[in-house]
């Protein structure tokens, strides 16, 4: 597919290879622009014709449109807006079955990164957008940093982010995960922490504090250092669990 510009995104905490490489930045090849937003895509077989079956015109049209919607009615202004779509077989490694939501340490660029075909994901790509870009505005007013989007958080801190962030959905009224859907998602990652009973309760508590919180991410590691989570290793996930969340 033609490149018609390349944008880089610059990050405040870079992601360091299993050899040691330290990477700060990415290259983003933009393929074309939809009302008003930069769009990329990685597919296996780039082809005119897996392109329009995995993401069609129309499709994309109102993707754009809904990303810079919701950005807008999340107060996030960012000079340039970029959708970038991952075929799935691509999608192997660091990068969950949905997507991730970097911005720049400038904070002037949101790129969101779509790693299964909105089109087709199974609870609606609105949902998942409207996660993404909430994960996007907390880096954009600094409550958390610019990331590299191959870094790796722990599951526990991605599980207390969600509940603040699906509480902050369900107050303004818009798609989200339910709270007794992420409470089912907690026991499971406490189970497979092997937290002791007290703890795993303790732990529980803290999550339903979180719902609904602006939260900063000093403040969940805070939390996760008083439920001793921070040394804690997880088991493989149980085959009813949900795969983790997109950060």
């Amino acid at each position: 597919m033609k490149v018609i510009d390349k944008l880089r995104l610059d990050y405040e905490v870079p992601f360091v290879s299993d050899r040691g490489k330290v990477v700060a930045h990415t290259i983003v090849r933009i393929n074309e622009r939809r009302r008003g937003v930069d769009i990329s895509y990685a597919l296996l077989n780039p082809t005119e014709q897996d392109l329009e079956s995995l993401f069609p015109r129309d499709g994309m049209d109102s993707l754009a449109e809904m990303t810079r919607n919701i950005l807008g009615d999340l107060g996030v202004s960012p000079k340039r807006i970029a959708l970038q779509m991952w075929d799935y077989g691509v999608a192997r490694g660091p990068y969950s079955v949905e997507g991730r939501a970097p911005v720049n340490r400038q904070r002037d660029t949101v790129l969101i990164i779509f790693t299964r075909s909105p089109f087709v994901y199974k609870f609606g790509y609105e949902m998942v957008l409207w996660h993404q870009c909430m994960h996007a505005k907390d880096r954009w007013e600094r409550r958390f940093p610019a990331a590299h989007p191959l870094v790796q958080a722990a599951e526990w801190m991605d599980l207390f982010w969600h509940f603040s962030i699906d509480g902050r959905l369900e107050a303004r009224n818009r798609p989200h995960y339910t709270k007794e859907e992420r409470l089912e998602e907690a026991a499971d990652l406490f189970r497979r922490l092997r937290l002791p009973a007290d703890a795993a309760e303790r732990a529980i508590g803290a999550c339903s504090a979180l719902w609904g919180r602006e939260v900063t991410l000093e403040a969940l590691l805070e939390t996760g250092r008083n439920l001793g989570l921070e040394t804690r290793e997880t088991a493989p996930p149980s085959k009813k669990s949900r795969t983790p969340e997109p950060r």
